[in-house]
């Protein structure tokens, strides 16, 4: 494997053309190639790895989020070698280098939806029942499929489900007061790191963490990025008080809602547990919630920012 390298796909609609339950090389011509690279990986590490089904696995942030992908260059052998009787070589092996996606990660900007509940088991983003003594995830999530039908193997939904329909697109939402917990005031504005996903064969060479720091970096670089412009939306678009009105801004805080497995990776990242904030199951795999606190670059607010 050659030297990694990071390219980043900035937020565009171009993204909600993406078609539910369709495999990423088979998507219309006009959804990024970076994107259709980023489910590439997601479709490994998500879908065939963890059996998230495939229709679940794209949502309405991807279309507002920026998207890191990971690259790198692998030959490959195209022709083998031919030689003759006597082992002298007739046509010589021919081999080329390509480009391939090894992993990604998002970045989703404020404002989100509340806090998961704790002890909540989640199912293509709804909350489907409550994990406590007397009930297991497996019982939640087997009656929901028994309820509103079962996916079916090979990540398409079952009949009277959506196949291949168009993607949900993503409008602006609220901002709202969450519950607070140990790590999060319920107000301040935060962005959340997510979707992060290597493929198998790479693992292990750090690429996960180049690509958290690769996210970190530009964060840390453009504080102003994802900030509201009063100016394009208004307040009432915006959701705050005319008469006492507080403009949402990113002040350095970043949200994960983390995979029990890899909590450790994040905190050797410098994210921390948040407690308050419970434990809850994604398409039955079971997650955390954690925070960092960056320190951001001083940035000029651009005029059409008021």
């Amino acid at each position: 494997m050659g030297t990694p390298f990071v390219a980043l796909l900035q937020p565009t609609q171009l993204v909600s053309g993406y078609k539910l339950g369709v495999p990423h090389d088979e998507q219309p011509a006009n959804v990024p190639k970076l994107f259709c690279d980023a489910m590439e990986v997601r479709e490994a590490v998500f879908v065939k790895e963890q059996g998230v089904p495939a229709e679940n696995e794209f949502d309405a942030d991807d279309s507002r989020s920026c998207h890191w992908v990971t690259y790198a260059s692998i030959n490959r052998i195209v022709e083998k070698a031919v030689v003759d009787s006597d082992n002298n070589i007739v046509s010589p092996q021919r081999s080329v280098t390509k480009s391939v996606p090894i992993g990604t990660i998002r970045v989703v900007p404020f404002p989100h939806d509340p806090h998961p509940k704790d002890g909540g088991v989640y199912y293509d983003g709804k909350l489907i029942g409550i994990k406590d003594e007397t009930t297991s995830v497996p019982d939640i999530i087997k009656k929901h499929e028994a309820q509103n039908g079962q996916p079916k193997k090979n990540g398409s939904a079952s009949a009277g489900e959506h196949v291949a329909e168009d993607v949900p697109v993503s409008r602006p939402r609220p901002y709202i007061s969450d519950r607070s917990t140990d790590l999060h005031d319920g107000k301040e504005p935060y962005v959340k790191l997510g979707r992060l996903a290597v493929i198998q064969e790479f693992r292990g060479h750090r690429i996960a963490v180049i690509l958290v720091k690769a996210a970190l970096e530009w964060l840390k670089k453009n504080p102003g990025y994802f900030n509201p412009s009063i100016k394009e939306l208004g307040l009432e678009a915006i959701g705050v008080d005319p008469e006492d009105p507080i403009i949402p801004k990113w002040n350095g805080l970043v949200c994960v809602h983390a995979q029990k497995q890899v909590v450790g990776l994040w905190e050797k990242l410098g994210f921390k547990v948040d407690e308050g904030m419970g434990t809850w199951w994604e398409e039955g795999i079971e997650h955390k919630g954690m925070f960092l606190r960056m320190e951001t670059q001083v940035q000029l607010i651009p005029s059409s920012q008021f």
